[in-house]
């Protein structure tokens, strides 16, 4: 069993993907199809509107909280998701994103005794999926999408771009039991500049 935290905020901001409030019932509805029991945990970052969306698409069947507008990039919005969890295995997905069907249940079969893990995920590239890795050694090589832990509260209050990496220190920090698991369920469909479907 896992939690998937989404942290929305549907207003807009330098750099935001287009359509958000069309891609966060689509990155939804991926979490609710996956193949293993799952709790899906939107937190809307002072945003009226993904509240609306849950309770008109998704009354009862995901978990959400709605608190004061945060600087952007901040990790309190996930910090309270982790927080929040029925379940002790914690991973991430962003309003722009979707999952595999599979995605939380490979994590499941790969954590084993670990008690974080990270993994690649897919990028629309030149008309098709192709696979990115991942590195958790590299600044910017690795983002909230691809990383799965126990229920540390990892998020800097105040992270700015670069909070994914202050995150994956954290975790560092807390355990240095931790493992690559290949895997790419993860379909990553907004990178600034680049893609936006």
């Amino acid at each position: 069993m896992i939690t998937v935290v989404v942290q929305s905020y549907l207003g807009m901001y330098k750099r935001a993907a287009k359509d958000r409030n069309r891609k966060i019932v689509r990155a939804i509805n991926s979490i609710l199809a996956q193949t293993v029991k799952v709790e899906a945990m939107i937190v809307a970052d002072g945003c009226n509107k993904t509240a609306q969306i849950i309770k008109e698409k998704f009354a009862g069947r995901v978990t959400g909280y709605i608190i004061p507008k945060q600087q952007v990039w901040s990790g309190v919005p996930r910090n309270l998701g982790i927080e929040k969890a029925r379940y002790d295995t914690i991973c991430y997905l962003d309003i722009d994103d979707y999952l595999e069907k599979t995605h939380c249940e490979r994590i499941l079969d790969n954590f084993g005794k670990s008690d974080w893990i990270w993994f690649d995920d897919m990028v629309f590239s030149k008309g098709t999926w192709r696979t990115r890795r991942c590195d958790i050694d590299k600044k910017g090589m690795c983002g909230t999408s691809n990383l799965a832990h126990k229920k540390y509260k990892i998020w800097p209050d105040k992270g700015g771009y670069a909070h994914d990496w202050l995150a994956i220190r954290n975790l560092k920090q807390a355990s240095d039991n931790y493992r690559y698991i290949g895997h790419g369920g993860y379909r990553v469909c907004h990178i600034p500049g680049r893609i936006d479907i």
